[in-house]
């Protein structure tokens, strides 16, 4: 069942896939995906059942159609950027602010495909090169270790802002992130950048 296109030039699919998607993330504000139906989400939505079952089998491969659209989103964002983690750091919880709602369901629903953990491997992918020529006197294992520790230091940051702590504002998050990888690395040795 091949889910609405990321960009569906069809404007009628287009306000179907806009109706769907803010019908189901006013829902994931309110409570977990296992706690929403397909039933309430069309209701919202103005759109049939039959409609929604046409791209989607139920709420968790709707969420998973809006975790690859956001995938695809990031992806945009970090295209051309460097491996530095002090100049992603901003753009990337920028990001997640403008997502908040998806990304903490990401967060909560960590099953196969899952946003944060393909969001890992590509940067994994993205950068894993440019931090070894940064730090030649690492192992590669090293530095893969030393990649793990600070992006799944971020992560944890992330998880911990959007739900423990959604008051704070992405400018907030910004400025402690800074500070903790200041207090990580005082001297601001190659670590972290590439």
């Amino acid at each position: 069942m091949p889910a609405i296109e990321r960009h569906p030039r069809d404007s009628r699919l287009r306000y179907t896939k806009d109706c769907l998607y803010d019908s189901f993330l006013q829902f994931l504000a309110e409570k977990p995906v296992n706690d929403i139906t397909v039933i309430e989400v069309c209701e919202r939505a103005g759109v049939s059942r039959k409609t929604f079952y046409k791209y989607y089998s139920d709420q968790f491969a709707l969420l998973l159609a809006m975790q690859n659209d956001l995938f695809e989103d990031y992806k945009d964002l970090l295209d051309g950027k460097p491996a530095d983690i002090t100049t992603l750091t901003p753009e990337l919880v920028a990001f997640v602010d403008h997502n908040r709602v998806l990304v903490k369901a990401a967060f909560a629903n960590r099953g196969e495909g899952n946003f944060v953990d393909r969001v890992l491997e590509d940067l994994f992918a993205r950068y894993h090169a440019a931090w070894e020529a940064a730090n030649p006197k690492l192992s590669s294992a090293d530095v893969e270790f030393l990649f793990h520790f600070v992006v799944s230091g971020l992560f944890g940051i992330v998880r911990h802002w959007l739900m423990d702590h959604p008051q704070l504002s992405c400018q907030e998050i910004t400025q402690r992130t800074a500070t903790l990888l200041h207090v990580a690395d005082p001297h601001r040795s190659a670590a972290f950048t590439g």
